[in-house]
């Protein structure tokens, strides 16, 4: 991803908190305004100096608008531009010494001296000079408004002689200004981030020596924070003010058009190498006026936004909407309490409820509501409220009484937003849960639908212990997959069987298959009426897997009654018919893997514990009897009811197997010839648990609630 700080046009919005430095980076054309600030400068009375205050809240940009006034100043000849940094001293005692000293120091610097001024000014700064060290034993005593002998107050002799020393060399001083043929310009800011003694001490400095002739201070600073230290000790802060600066200019606010344009301008130079999905598009333009634009008031605010955003870009936008990203990124700069809230309390903004769970869990919903509540008031209520609609429509139960189901769930997890609780932790948490695959995984599946090749290794670059949730996220896609290529996406998805691990994930678990049939059925469901026989059979003639083939007719065939068949009644039992052929001509090589190979047996086939006969003939192979005893195992799982510990055991599916076997007697003796091809080699740990199992129920040993 390219930087979006080298993009030479807006580049000012990516340097964090500094202001501009030049008008290439005015982006509330504030030049003008610039322009007539040094144009004042120029032409006011400074024949007994003169001071000029630039006022403005924080955030407002007033050092851009000074640093812009000073680039004009220092275009012209006859202006010489002192910096002041009041940062610099520390105490009063250093106040007026290093003032005088960084005059003398910046007038003399061959550098900074324009070539009109350069003598005038090498002579002043020489006067400055000494009048600087006449200045050092002494001490400058706030309130006084003069300068005492405080080394050698003792003396009164000597201290008379140093202050007509020093009132000659002001005199001296302010004749050389007053022949000057030009200005000097003192820029002092940051006034309103000095400690209140430091500003007192700072504005008594600028009015015993702002009579100076032709030297104009130019301040920066808020002009309430300013009022609030002079007004200390009983004293008019504003009144004082007053006296001291001539002309003030109150730096505008934003337009705006102005401000949404930057905001708008920078997030879509921060945005420009990520992946802007349609989903974003539709929602942006609502998200952007209605939550980002009004929680933003000045330029500073916006730079700070855009110095988080793009590293969260960097982050976090391959797994979230681009739109979410931006909208809580802004929460989190700017409403930094609402965005605790937020993360505090996924459930309250992202669980949904249905109509038969509502009344069990009212008093969590309860809960839920007061924390929304609680979150719209820190944004705003307008704001709050496009919150919950735009970017948690979940917590719209609570808001507007408006409920939302899984489907609503399955199309935010697809479209990556927040409002779905996995895409909210990633954006938290920046860590994918265990299992979950990659948003990078499900993109290159859904646009290799259209090709076989392409879709198969889509398929195979997936873990198979993320393809359960990839294949769970791909469902909400199978709508926009071609119809044309539906038969081809079935049969890739049905071959997947093979992949997913036997053994149940959990207490309550459906099974991970159906994470293949889902999607399949759906698909099967799109076809034509007139043409749906057709696919399906060749769909079904496609698959290898006898259970693959089964669960394929149970998903399109004859189904609950809440679920319509989607292939006609007769073509159902002809492929059941062949199903029971196709089974039985299999050999046991081909059924040594099969998946619930048990399961798909007693399914296909009548079985009858007492026929005496084999259901299939590969059942006496000792490889078949190895999976049917494999695949009839089951896990039995308990915990008491307040505990988290899990009691577990494996049952084995004995009357299944006994039908398959047609009695008791063909069970044992296939079992021992299994036994005995299987001696000094070494097995699976599933069979050996099953052999076990199975040596148990052969004595007669029944679990308790069989």
């Amino acid at each position: 991803m390219t930087d979006p700080r080298s993009s030479s046009g807006q580049s000012a919005l990516f340097t964090g908190d500094d202001p501009i430095l030049n008008s290439s980076d005015d982006l509330l054309n504030r030049t003008r305004l610039a322009s007539a600030i040094a144009e004042e400068v120029q032409e006011m009375n400074a024949e007994r100096g003169a001071v000029v205050a630039i006022t403005g809240k924080w955030g407002t940009g007033k050092t851009s608008l000074l640093n812009l006034t000073a680039n004009i100043l220092r275009e012209q000849d006859q202006i010489q531009v002192i910096e002041f940094n009041p940062w610099f001293f520390s105490g009063t005692d250093q106040l007026i010494r290093f003032f005088f000293d960084e005059m003398a120091r910046q007038l003399s610097s061959e550098r900074g001296r324009k070539q009109r001024l350069k003598d005038a000014t090498a002579n002043i700064a020489e006067k400055f000079n000494r009048y600087s060290a006449s200045l050092s034993p002494l001490k400058f005593i706030p309130g006084a408004g003069q300068i005492l002998d405080a080394a050698q107050k003792t003396a009164e002799g000597v201290s008379q002689a140093f202050t007509a020393s020093i009132h000659e060399q002001r005199v001296e001083i302010s004749d050389a200004l007053a022949g000057l043929n030009g200005r000097i310009i003192v820029l002092i800011d940051d006034i309103d981030r000095l400690t209140r003694q430091e500003t007192r001490d700072l504005f008594r400095l600028v009015r015993l020596n702002g009579s100076f002739p032709n030297v104009v201070y130019l301040l920066c600073f808020d002009r309430g924070v300013v009022e609030n230290a002079l007004g200390e000790e009983g004293l008019d802060g504003a009144a004082y003010l007053e006296k001291i600066v001539k002309t003030s200019v109150e730096v505008p606010p934003a337009a705006d058009e102005a401000l949404a344009s930057v905001l708008r301008t920078g997030m879509l130079t921060a945005l420009s190498n990520a992946t802007i999905t349609s989903s974003d598009e539709n929602r942006f333009a609502d998200i952007f006026w209605q939550v980002v634009r009004p929680l933003f008031g000045t330029v500073r605010d916006i730079k700070r936004f855009m110095s988080s955003l793009t590293l969260t870009v960097r982050s976090a936008a391959d797994e979230v909407s681009l739109s979410d990203l931006v909208a809580l990124e802004a929460i989190r700069v700017m409403r930094p309490a609402a965005h605790d809230l937020i993360a505090q309390n996924i459930r309250a903004f992202t669980a949904v409820y249905g109509w038969q769970t509502e009344r069990r869990n009212q008093a969590t919903i309860s809960a839920d509501a007061e924390v929304v509540s609680a979150v719209q008031r820190e944004l705003t209520d307008e704001v709050g409220r496009a919150v919950v609609r735009f970017i948690f429509p979940a917590a719209q139960l609570h808001t507007e009484n408006m409920w939302h189901g899984n489907d609503s769930c399955q199309a935010w997890r697809r479209d990556r937003r927040v409002a779905h609780e996995t895409v909210l932790k990633y954006y938290l948490h920046r860590e994918l849960p265990s299992g979950t695959a990659s948003s990078g995984h499900i993109d290159s599946i859904v646009y290799a639908t259209g090709d076989d090749q392409d879709f198969r290794a889509a398929l195979a670059t997936v873990p198979d212990h993320h393809l359960e949730d990839a294949l769970d996220r791909f469902l909400s896609y199978v709508d926009v997959i071609a119809v044309s290529r539906i038969p081809a996406v079935s049969v890739a998805l049905l071959e997947l069987l093979p992949r997913f691990s036997e053994d149940p994930s959990g207490m309550i678990d459906a099974g991970r298959d159906y994470t293949v049939f889902r999607p399949v059925r759906k698909l099967m469901q799109r076809i034509e009426p007139a043409s749906v026989d057709l696919v399906a059979r060749n769909v079904y003639q496609a698959v290898k897997s006898p259970y693959a083939r089964l669960r394929f007719l149970s998903l399109v065939g004859k189904q609950k009654q809440s679920e319509e068949q989607v292939i006609s009644s007769e073509l159902e039992s002809e492929l059941r018919s062949d199903l029971q052929e196709y089974l039985k001509s299999l050999s046991p090589d081909d059924l040594q893997a099969e998946r619930e190979l048990l399961r798909t047996v007693v399914q296909i086939f009548d079985c009858d514990a007492e026929s005496g006969e084999l259901v299939i003939e590969s059942a006496g192979s000792p490889s078949v009897t190895a999976r049917l005893l494999e695949t009839s195992l089951s896990p039995s799982r308990t915990n008491t009811w307040g505990s988290v510990v899990v009691s577990s055991h494996e049952r084995l599916a004995w009357e299944s197997l006994v039908s398959v076997y047609g009695g008791e007697a063909l069970l044992s003796s296939a079992v021992e010839r299994l036994k005995e091809s299987v001696s000094g080699q070494e097995v699976s740990a599933r069979l050996q648990r099953a052999l076990a199992a199975f040596d148990l129920y052969a004595s007669g040993w029944r679990p308790s609630d069989f």
